[in-house]
């Protein structure tokens, strides 16, 4: 039996509504004679009774298959007025020069691996690909095909490196996209934009799933930044907001920084708390230079490896704000002018920036203490807020003077959060948790590239091929070899 409800074909169903109509036709001559019968005889209605029973049920599954009917012409009439699927595959790229490019075996390598002969090339026998390059051209990918006699080896020519196995498009082209975005602040929207411009025509979805295919091969990287900077004996945290672009997001996610000497790595997490703190940094030993947010001291007490170091920038900085209105403050910016001029000149040199130190920073740091606490007293005044801030966290303040590696402030920090502040200004934030993860990532080796004055480019082409290879290059080993 068919089901009507569930029938799609219409030739189908107009054949059903079609036997029913004939149906009908038979039962109603059916009902004229027995109504002539029962005229006749004047007998019982039973049977008349009985064929109006099955003239209901008829006329019942007539209707269900006229609405059976009519629903399936309607969808075929959607069907017919639907706009065609867009053609798929590769977009086509009719503005772009397209330039054949060979590519074959060394003679090196071009040896039998199971009998130790010679490959031959099998002439004309090609793996033919098309690939985009960073030049804005279309490569006619040819790479030869190699065979032995023994007939055990069919070899073929590697190819150009491509931002991931497959991708149309060269690793030297993601590269760009990612310095572009990420270095050069400048959103994917937009760049789709400036390479129509160049006759090449692309979306930002596969600008971003090029990014993401690269920063997914230099995760060994950031996280062997993020295992280094956490053996260093000193290190540098500060953290900055990072939108979140979610349609429900009702707080920023946190931007987190860890420095040491030559060494960026940045972190986005949910928030600036001391769970964070100690998710980040708790298995940390050592001293951390930050600013004077309750979360980190709560942080640093869960965790008693870590000794907190104050920043004097922030110091400064307040009495400079307070200057203006109390000309007194220009002697703690005196007194703290002469700490920094302690390490000027001892130099670059920890032991004697340690001597110096010891030497020369106690008496400077009475003097300016003594008067913190004259002032500290106007609490109702912003300079004694300001002495107050001081005094508050002194002890973290003067760690510097038994400890070289301790710097005076945490700038160095403070600067390697300054490119992702711009990049936030100029594509936002992140749409994702992945988008937080690329953007950690990225900034991360891009800055660290800077401590060492790399060429970026340069050196994310070298790390994915050597992560490729299970190999591990950081941007200090890369400057080494430059040299």
């Amino acid at each position: 039996m068919v089901d009507l409800d569930r029938e799609q074909d219409v030739e189908e169903l107009r054949r059903i509504a079609h036997a029913l109509e004939a149906q009908n036709r038979i039962l109603l001559e059916v009902i004229a004679r027995k109504s002539k019968e029962i005229d006749r005889l004047r007998g019982s209605t039973g049977d008349i009774q009985l064929t109006l029973k099955m003239l209901e049920e008829l006329n019942a599954k007539t209707k269900a298959a006229d609405e059976a009917l009519a629903k399936a012409e309607a969808k075929q009439r959607d069907k017919s007025d639907r706009k065609p699927r867009s053609k798929t595959g590769p977009t086509e790229q009719p503005n772009l020069p397209i330039i054949e490019q060979e590519f074959v075996l060394d003679e090196a390598d071009r040896t039998c691996p199971s009998c130790g002969g010679g490959l031959a090339v099998m002439k004309g026998q090609f793996d033919e690909s098309e690939m985009i390059d960073v030049s804005y051209r279309v490569i006619k990918v040819k790479q030869q095909k190699y065979v032995c006699r023994c007939g055990s080896c069919v070899e073929t020519a590697p190819g150009p490196a491509r931002a991931l196995v497959g991708s149309r498009y060269s690793l030297a082209f993601a590269i760009k996209v990612i310095l572009d975005k990420w270095l050069d602040h400048i959103p994917l929207e937009r760049q789709v934009r400036i390479l129509e411009r160049h006759g090449l025509v692309v979306t930002s979805q596969t600008l971003w799933d090029l990014a993401y295919a690269v920063a997914q091969r230099l995760s060994v990287v950031d996280a062997a930044l993020g295992r280094y900077v956490l053996e260093q004996p000193v290190i540098g945290l500060d953290q900055t907001g990072w939108p979140r672009l979610e349609h429900d997001a009702s707080k920023p996610w946190q931007m987190w920084a860890l420095t040491a000497p030559g060494v960026v790595v940045h972190r986005i997490r949910d928030d600036k708390s001391a769970a964070t703190f100690g998710a980040l940094v708790g298995n940390y030993r050592g001293v951390i230079v930050a600013d004077a947010l309750s979360t980190h001291e709560a942080g640093a007490c869960a965790s008693p490896g870590i000794s907190l170091a104050g920043c004097w920038a922030h110091v400064y900085r307040r009495f400079v704000e307070v200057e203006p209105d109390h000309p007194d403050a220009q002697r703690a910016l005196a007194w703290i002018g002469a700490l920094y001029e302690i390490d000027r000149e001892a130099g670059d040199d920890l032991s004697r920036i340690a001597e110096a130190r010891r030497s020369k920073a106690p008496p400077l740091l009475d003097e300016l203490k003594t008067w913190l606490w004259s002032q500290a007293e106007l609490t109702a005044i912003s300079i004694g807020k300001a002495a107050a801030y001081t005094l508050g966290i002194w002890e973290r303040l003067t760690l510097f003077v038994d400890d070289a590696r301790i710097p005076l402030d945490n700038n160095a920090t403070e600067r390697a959060i300054r490119g992702p502040v711009v990049g936030r200004k100029n594509h936002y934030g992140s749409k994702s948790r992945r988008g937080t993860e690329v953007a950690s990532t990225l900034y991360s080796i891009l800055e660290t590239c800077k401590l060492h004055d790399v060429d970026p480019a340069a050196y994310l082409l070298e790390a994915v091929t050597h992560a490729e290879r299970s190999e591990l290059l950081l941007p200090w080993d890369f400057a080494a070899q430059a040299k």
